[in-house]
């Protein structure tokens, strides 16, 4: 019988933090990906109602923190996996 060698993903404990932080980002940035195009698209309809520029100004602010959040959790999740 062969005995199988267990490799661990994460060698230390500083590889394992920044896979947890990357992975706490990607969780925050989730319900964002879905919140900042409905906020977009009510401040859209605001603009044709009554001139309001409010909700479509934040909407835009969220969708460009969403997508740092998510190049940054990427970034820490492959900074981890590879050790660099």
């Amino acid at each position: 019988m062969k005995k199988r060698i267990k490799e661990k993903t994460f060698e230390n404990k500083a590889s394992k933090s920044l896979f947890q932080k990357g992975l706490k980002y990607l969780a925050i940035s989730l319900p964002l990906l879905f919140i900042s195009p409905i906020i977009i698209t009510i401040g859209f309809k605001a603009i044709n109602k009554s001139n309001n520029y409010l909700l479509l100004i934040i909407g835009c602010i969220l969708t460009i923190i969403t997508i740092v959040m998510v190049i940054q959790a990427f970034r820490l999740i492959l900074k981890s996996l590879f050790n660099k």
